[in-house]
């Protein structure tokens, strides 16, 4: 049984299964919001949304140790983009590799069989209704939505076959690993109704009603990132994810579940690139550098980012609160390196209030500015260019060819020179500064913190000069360190513009199009009248055209 040739075969299968899920024909769509619908591709789960999927529909399994999976294809920040979701032979391996090792790990004895199938098989008839009995409700959960007829009659095929040539618990253990295996659960197909629909769709705007399973799914991976629960797929059963107000009330009790956390965290970690500590020039600080720094750093560096931004937001904070909270939760390790009191136990995370003059909200936190220095020493121009790409959705312009893009270091017997004097003399003739001017005018505002992310008010022995500009915003202005750069951003409607544009991308895995230009229009004011809730903006878009329609064909 291979993976490569269980997804080949199914994948048709998938494209068309669930066709009569409709509960009711599509109603007529106004116009006015057909004209907001963007296209809506194929789907493929990303790896955490693979992964999260596996542990919530089989909870019992967290210790399982599994294989890793070739890392997802990044565009424009996210890891969720359509057109890069193309699995690798190694990807389609790994996913056979992983089903049979929950499906294993799920049937090891007959008591643990006897938990997943919820039924007995001790005699042939009871084993016969057991098996149909493990196929549907296991199959509904795994495929997100009840099987076909022809799904459940395939897969009672296969696992008689199985049966019979071993016994009840291996056909149990190879039933399930196929259905991991399956298109219908490594992707996430929406079904068109019948023939009848789709022409009153292609009358009234080319739009009908997203599949009430697949809303759950769409509602589930954008809201949880993983996949729906039981009260979601009863929701679709009974006719409860059609309407505005049922989708508000779905996502509002989801917002306010703990698997929350994990879509609001990878949301901000992707789109403002919180986990590039991780990477080797975050992960390395000589001791002439950072004597405080450890192997250990960089993780409890992200953990410290993450705990900040799972309950600020979870708490009901907003985009503000994001970049001007001085709330923290750290362990031992990271109250050194901020200067505050450890928790008791040093190893555990707890709350604390970062210093006051020096850090608040998420550009003053060591995950973003270790992240955005080389391991040397600090980039006024890459911690420019974080800000200018992922706040205000401002691409910067390549550097020319002929660009020295080294450190740049004092000459010797120049006397001391800090890092802001050096890239000022470096970037100050005329063609660096169509770009650096803007670059350095937001970098320069972080120059109070080292490559390591340690507050600092010298540097060789000179006073640190965190003055800076912003330039081609609509908060233009001097500003002077990164706390008053903050709270300027807050103000910003470019940045809420950008928040809003960046959502919609993460929620439907694909920039946004021109369809979509006047929802991102309100939703953007929206947002700047409430102060940047997150909360609103999310339910704005689950609830939005765009999101509860799909257009024929697409």
């Amino acid at each position: 049984m291979r993976a490569g040739n269980t997804l080949a075969l199914a994948l048709a299968a998938a494209l068309s299964a669930g066709a009569g899920c409709f509960l009711n024909p599509p109603t007529p769509t106004p116009i006015s919001e057909a004209t907001e619908v963007g296209p809506a591709p194929l789907r493929r789960l990303t790896n955490a949304e693979y992964l999260n999927a596996l542990a919530d529909l089989f909870p019992s399994q967290s210790t399982l140790v599994l294989p890793p999976l070739p890392a997802d294809t990044v565009i424009a920040g996210f890891d969720n983009a359509i057109e890069a979701q193309q699995p690798s032979d190694v990807l389609i391996a790994r996913y056979e590799t992983i089903a049979n090792l929950y499906a294993a790990a799920l049937t090891v004895d007959d008591p643990s069989v006897s938990a997943l199938v919820q039924c007995s098989w001790s005699t042939p008839t009871l084993a016969t209704a057991c098996a149909t009995q493990f196929i549907t409700q296991t199959g509904r959960l795994v495929y997100r939505r009840p099987l076909t007829q022809d799904e459940v009659s395939r897969l009672q095929l296969k696992f008689t076959a199985w049966q019979s040539a071993v016994d009840f618990e291996a056909a149990v253990q190879l039933t399930l690993s196929t259905m991991l295996q399956a298109p219908q659960f490594i992707y996430r197909p929406e079904p068109i109704p019948n023939d009848s629909a789709v022409t009153l769709a292609a009358l009234t705007g080319g739009v009908i009603a997203v599949d009430p399973y697949a809303m759950a799914s769409r509602l589930s991976f954008f809201l949880w990132e993983s996949t729906p629960d039981e009260t979601l797929l009863d929701a679709a059963a009974s006719g409860a994810l059609e309407t505005v107000d049922q989708i508000r009330a779905q996502a509002e009790r989801m917002l306010a579940d703990d698997r929350a956390r994990r879509a609001l965290w990878s949301f901000h970690r992707q789109w403002l690139g919180l986990d590039l500590i991780l990477d080797s020039e975050g992960v390395y600080r000589t001791p002439a550098i950072d004597p405080n720094w450890t192997a250990q750093s960089p993780i409890s560096a992200e953990m410290e980012t993450e705990l900040f931004v799972e309950n600020t937001l979870m708490a009901g904070g907003t985009l503000t609160d994001l970049l001007l909270s001085p709330n923290a939760w750290v362990n031992g390790e990271m109250a050194q390196l901020y200067g505050v009191a450890p928790p008791s136990d040093p190893n555990a995370f707890g709350a604390v209030l970062l210093p006051s003059g020096q850090r608040a909200g998420l550009l003053t936190r060591i995950a973003f500015l270790a992240g955005t220095s080389h391991s040397g020493g600090t980039s006024p121009p890459i911690r420019g260019n974080a800000v200018q790409l992922r706040l205000l959705c401002e691409l910067p312009m390549s550097p020319p060819a002929n660009a020295n893009l080294s450190m740049p270091t004092a000459t010797p017997g120049e006397g001391p020179q800090t890092t802001r004097m050096l890239f000022e003399a470096r970037t100050a003739p005329a063609e660096c500064q169509a770009c650096h001017a803007s670059l350095n005018g937001i970098g320069f505002g972080f120059e109070n913190y080292d490559a390591a992310g340690n507050y600092r008010t010298t540097e060789v022995g000179l006073p640190i000069d965190a003055s800076g500009v912003l330039m081609g915003t609509d908060v233009d202005g001097p500003f002077n360190g990164a706390l008053a750069l903050s709270a300027t951003l807050s103000r910003s409607q470019m940045v809420q513009q950008c928040a809003t544009q960046q959502w919609l991308r993460y929620a439907l895995g694909r920039a946004p199009v021109d369809a979509e230009t006047s929802l991102l229009t309100t939703w953007t004011a929206a947002f700047a009248s409430s102060g940047g809730d997150i909360r609103t903006l999310l339910i704005n878009i689950v609830t939005s055209p765009t999101f509860r329609l799909r257009q024929v064909g697409n």
